[in-house]
């Protein structure tokens, strides 16, 4: 269980930091550790969050490259922020 919040925990800093900087500012960095979060969540069995995962970093990947898909991210990074935002406030 501790596995699971430490994860959420990240992600929830990931989502607030991007949306301080910019959904225009996904970079590689962002896709690196995106991908060892969803590495993590795989792990842990947690399949509705790696799909989640993977939609921001597919549309983040086309973003980071140039390729413009700021709307596909931006629904992917929503879909994402609120999952977490909601399993942070059941874990309190």
């Amino acid at each position: 269980m501790e596995e699971d919040s430490g994860l959420i925990q990240q992600l929830s800093d990931w989502s607030e930091e991007l949306l301080l900087r910019g959904l225009s500012q996904f970079s590689i960095r962002d896709t690196q550790l995106l991908e060892q979060l969803d590495a993590n969540a795989q792990r842990l069995q947690m399949h509705f969050l790696h799909e989640l995962i993977s939609g921001v970093l597919e549309a983040g990947r086309k973003v980071a490259l140039g390729e413009a898909q700021d709307e596909r991210l931006l629904d992917q990074y929503c879909r994402l922020s609120q999952y977490v935002q909601l399993s942070v406030q059941s874990q309190n």
